[in-house]
């Protein structure tokens, strides 16, 4: 079974490629997001939210990740069109090998000043 750090880099790069299938395979049914535009609970409206976001993100580089016996914390740059570089950090708790909890952390400020 994998890490709780190597499933959150598992999953992140699944993100930056788009892939919705695998994202879906690192989430736990009842997943609940948490970032700075609100909550999702469930991992369809999760996959659903993060899929959308996801198109407009044109790579990653994964900065630092660092994990335990049940959690991973990762930092990366998330490169944009319409928003440039935004860094992120994602606190993942893992249960039985699947995410139950992104709790993401980002600067809002480029997507505030985009947003009318």
């Amino acid at each position: 079974m994998s890490t709780p750090a190597e499933i959150a880099t598992l999953f992140v790069e699944a993100f930056a490629r788009r892939d919705v299938d695998a994202m879906a395979g690192h989430l736990a049914d009842d997943v609940v997001f948490e970032s700075p535009r609100g909550t999702i609970e469930g991992a369809a409206p999760v996959l659903a939210a993060m899929g959308q976001f996801a198109e407009v993100v044109a790579g990653v580089q994964i900065l630092s990740v660092l994990g335990d016996g049940e959690q991973a914390m990762i930092m990366y740059d998330m490169v944009t069109g319409p928003f440039g570089t935004l860094r992120a950090a994602d606190h993942l708790v893992i249960r039985d090998g699947r995410i139950v909890s992104d709790r993401l952390v980002f600067d809002t400020y480029e997507l505030r000043k985009a947003t009318p």
